[in-house]
C-alpha cells in the first residue's frame, strides 16, 4: 500500500468518524427533545389539576356560610393562607399504604381559596419522577387584575407553578429549568 491508499483510509475513516458522531448526537437530541415535551404535558395537566382543585373551593372563609358586601368581611390580605386546623406540614403527597390510597391531604382540609397560600405538593409520575407544585395566592386589584393589591378586594390570583428537572432549560448551556406557570383569578360575585 502507498501512501495515497493510507491518506485515503484515513479521510475516510475520519469522515465516518464524524458521521458516527453527527448521528448519535442527533439520537440524544431527539431524545432530549421528547422527554422534554412529555414533562411539559405532565406539568401542565398536573397544574392545570392543581387550579382546578383550588378553582373549586369557596372564595373565602368568611363567605362559607354568609355573604360578604365590604372588603371588611373577608379576611385581610396579611390574614391570607390556611385557618388554625388547617395546615399540611411539608410537602403534600398522594400514597398507597396497605392496598388504600389516600388522597391528597389539601382535598379534605382546605375548604377556601386562600388556604392553598404557600402550599407545595409533589405529584408522582412512573415515568418521570416527582413533579414539585407550590401555590400562591394574593388579591390583586378588581380594575387591573395583573396589579397586586395590598388591600382585600373580590378578587384573588391563584398562581401554580410546576418545577421538574425534564422541563426545557432557559438556554443550552444552563443547568435550571423553566417551570411551568399556570394563573387564574377567583372572584366573589357578592350579589348572587
Amino acid at each position: 500500500m502507498n501512501s495515497g491508499q493510507i491518506m485515503f483510509i484515513l479521510g475516510a475513516f475520519a469522515m465516518l468518524s464524524m458521521l458516527a458522531l453527527n448521528v448519535n448526537r442527533t439520537m440524544i437530541g431527539s431524545l432530549v427533545l421528547g422527554l422534554e415535551m412529555e414533562s411539559t404535558l405532565n406539568a401542565l395537566s398536573i397544574g392545570q389539576s392543581m387550579l382546578d382543585e383550588v378553582m373549586q373551593k369557596n372564595f373565602d372563609e368568611k363567605t362559607l356560610d354568609e355573604v360578604a358586601y365590604a372588603y371588611s368581611d373577608i379576611t385581610a390580605s396579611g390574614n391570607l393562607g390556611p385557618e388554625s386546623g388547617e395546615s399540611i406540614t411539608g410537602f403534600d403527597s398522594a400514597y398507597t399504604s396497605g392496598g388504600t390510597f389516600h388522597d391528597f391531604q389539601s382535598k379534605l382540609t382546605f375548604n377556601d381559596v386562600d388556604d392553598y397560600k404557600g402550599y407545595t405538593r409533589k405529584v408522582w409520575d412512573s415515568r418521570l419522577g416527582y413533579f414539585e407544585v407550590t401555590d400562591s395566592v394574593k388579591y390583586v386589584s378588581e380594575t387591573s387584575p395583573n396589579t397586586i393589591s395590598s388591600t382585600a378586594t373580590f378578587y384573588k390570583m391563584v398562581v401554580v407553578v410546576v418545577r421538574h428537572p425534564n422541563l426545557p432549560k432557559a438556554t443550552d448551556t444552563s443547568s435550571t429549568s423553566l417551570p411551568i406557570i399556570l394563573r387564574d383569578i377567583s372572584i366573589y360575585r357578592q350579589y348572587f
